[in-house]
């Protein structure tokens, strides 16, 4: 079904007359089980629509239980709508449907940035948003110190919630917000990453007990990590694989397989989570202006990497002169990974791409392209030293 014909088939629904409804609608919308059945297995973006066709629905849809099952039911999150990235003192995003198609504004928060003025996203998990204000206390020789507050949000139903604060200040940090319909329906995680000369601190919020927790890790700790499998991971420059285990709070550390060879650490593009998979994106060869891609997927007993594609950017590479003339950047390489994205079965992998100037989606196995937006300066400078604050954004009503 095409899109026009799926958005006269919403509007039709939305806008029909007492006269127009059959009895069989009638009967379903009297039994509250039967229509509260329905509306569960219905998408996140739909319900939301839907809350406009009466008061019973908007009551009954609005209802946090209502939301709660609605995670229950519906484990396994929809398809990435686009991306949301930080740009000096604004947030920016790009959809992944057209250039026309916004994501959710984040103007519900304006209330809070009257108290903390700028307001950054750090994170995202299945549709809930990790966000941050940050003051800066003091600077030391090692480290700046800085006051944080950290926001969990859902933009589709514009509601947050402001976590109460940590004692004391972090010096460097990184911020992970876990929420796994799958496992825990209920409830979410955000562990905070503290990086210090001497042993890690881990502070983990929970929204079941409401505070904060603290851990110390005698490993060290660098670099940003991945959630999935039920942890947070890392990949070490000493070819190590290290991650911390929700549920247990510890951190384990393996040694990486040793087949298929992984390249160094300037050499890898891009390492998230994809369709369900922790996949890690390389250059195809030692050469800094090559244009191979070799992506490979951990599998779950961790047993191996498996090459899941080759990936070659000739095609695109034509396109778009300007990724050719800084292929001989060191720290660009013409190109920036920021999302990998599993699309329908006839489409396979799509990767959104930062090229000079723009986003790109493409397509490896069609070798086919679209621009989903155009850059100004200052957001390509932002997407080129910040490639890891671009969170995807995927619809869900979790109540926070």
């Amino acid at each position: 079904m095409t899109r026009k014909a799926s958005n006269k088939r919403t509007k039709a629904v939305l806008n029909v007359t007492p006269s127009d409804i059959s009895p069989v609608a009638e009967l379903i919308a009297a039994n509250i089980d039967l229509l509260t059945e329905i509306l569960l297995r219905s998408p996140a973006k739909s319900t939301i629509r839907f809350k406009s066709v009466s008061k019973h629905w908007l009551s009954l849809l609005s209802d946090s239980q209502f939301a709660t099952n609605h995670s229950t039911r519906n484990p396994r999150p929809s398809a990435i709508s686009g991306l949301y990235f930080n740009s000096q003192e604004t947030l920016n995003f790009v959809s992944l449907h057209s250039r026309h198609h916004n994501l959710p504004s984040l103007s519900f928060l304006n209330g809070l940035r009257e108290r903390f003025r700028t307001i950054k996203v750090a994170h995202s998990c299945n549709g809930l948003l990790l966000c941050y204000t940050n003051r800066m206390m003091s600077i030391d020789r090692h480290f700046a110190h800085y006051n944080i507050v950290y926001i969990v949000c859902n933009p589709t139903t514009k509601k947050y919630t402001l976590l109460p604060k940590r004692d004391g200040v972090v010096c460097d940090w990184s911020a992970y917000l876990v929420f796994d319909p799958s496992q825990s329906p209920r409830h979410y995680k955000v562990v905070l990453v503290g990086y210090s000369p001497g042993p890690s601190q881990i502070d983990v919020y929970s929204s079941q007990s409401l505070c904060w927790r603290k851990i110390i890790s005698y490993q060290e700790i660098f670099g940003r990590g991945i959630f999935w499998n039920g942890a947070i991971h890392w990949l070490t420059c000493d070819d190590f694989l290290k991650r911390f285990d929700i549920d247990v709070e510890e951190i384990i550390t393996m040694p990486n397989p040793l087949s298929p060879k992984i390249l160094p650490q300037n050499k890898i593009m891009y390492f998230g989570e994809c369709g369900g998979g922790l996949i890690l994106i390389q250059s195809h060869s030692y050469c800094y202006c090559s244009s191979g891609l070799r992506i490979l997927e951990l599998k779950r007993d961790y047993s191996s990497w498996v090459v899941k594609c080759q990936v070659n950017l000739r095609a695109l590479i034509s396109a778009f002169h300007e990724m050719e003339s800084r292929r001989n950047d060191y720290r660009l390489l013409g190109f920036k990974v920021l999302c990998a994205v599993e699309g329908e079965s006839e489409r396979g992998l799509v990767l959104l791409l930062a090229i000079p100037g723009r986003i790109v989606s493409y397509n490896p196995k069609k070798k086919t392209w679209d621009v989903l937006r155009d850059l100004v300066p200052r957001e390509s400078e932002a997407l080129d030293f910040n490639i890891n604050y671009a969170v995807p954004f995927i619809e869900t009503i979790f109540p926070v």
